[in-house]
């Protein structure tokens, strides 16, 4: 199936193609409609729900927005409702994908946590790319195909998880992992932290909502102290999969 939004991009009525609910959605993540327009998101027909769930689309699911990536044969959705911390779906025995866009220039590149928060962080005039979970730089074990998209020789690129990553060590593993590799394929990498002041997570698009500056966030290289005890970790991660591997 082809993942297209069914309008054009020019002078659309988006509220034809997105239901109140999903373009609440957008627009809460700072998104402005031109942005969504480019980007060719639309609420998806529950019919064509089919297509993200092995087994039937569950009862719970009432609406979901659907994000095309490049190409429009792939594509990702928001579920509404979320199924407990399931928030987004994408069609059974797929690969991971990175999300982009719109054309990739040669300029420092933005990895971002989401896809929504890929579209925010180029509407702030960055050169931004999305991934749909901080491990979904691999498919089964291996690097995902389109990060041989992208000439990540160096060049300048900044991971920017969410805020809770630093707290928790499962994620800083999954950043540290992320950043080994395009750093391997010859990046000069860095993480942001964006700043958190409660519980409550903060993502690249509320903290642009906020008024935060990208630009403005503090960053860390990969040989950072923060990281060491990651790093430790990542060495054995990587020798037990040559193991595996041999």
């Amino acid at each position: 199936m082809q993942f297209v939004a069914p309008y054009h991009v020019v002078n659309v009525d988006l509220a034809a193609h997105l239901h109140a609910d999903h373009l609440r959605d957008l627009r809460a993540s700072g998104l402005h409609d031109e942005i969504i327009r480019a980007a060719g998101v639309y609420s998806i027909a529950p019919r064509d729900m089919v297509h993200f769930f092995s087994r039937g689309v569950p009862a719970k699911i009432e609406t979901a927005t659907c994000f095309p990536y490049q190409g429009g044969e792939f594509a990702r959705i928001k579920l509404f409702p979320s199924l407990g911390k399931m928030k987004y779906a994408q069609p059974p025995g797929t690969s991971a994908r990175l999300y982009m866009p719109f054309t990739i220039t040669n300029a420092a590149i933005y990895v971002c946590e989401g896809e929504k928060k890929a579209l925010a962080a180029y509407q702030a005039g960055f050169n931004a790319v999305g991934i749909g979970g901080l491990w979904n730089f691999l498919s089964n074990g291996e690097p995902i195909d389109d990060l041989n998209l992208i000439r990540w020789d160096d060049r300048e690129v900044t991971i920017i998880p969410d805020s809770d990553i630093f707290q928790r060590a499962d994620l800083m593993r999954a950043v540290y992992a992320l950043g080994c590799e395009l750093r391997g394929r010859g990046a000069s990498v860095c993480v942001a932290q964006i700043p958190q002041a409660s519980d409550v997570k903060v993502g690249l698009d509320d903290f642009i909502v906020g008024g935060g500056k990208v630009d403005g966030l503090e960053v860390f290289s990969l040989g950072h102290r923060i990281f060491k005890s990651i790093e430790y970790w990542h060495g054995r991660w990587k020798f037990k999969k040559a193991l595996e591997a041999a």
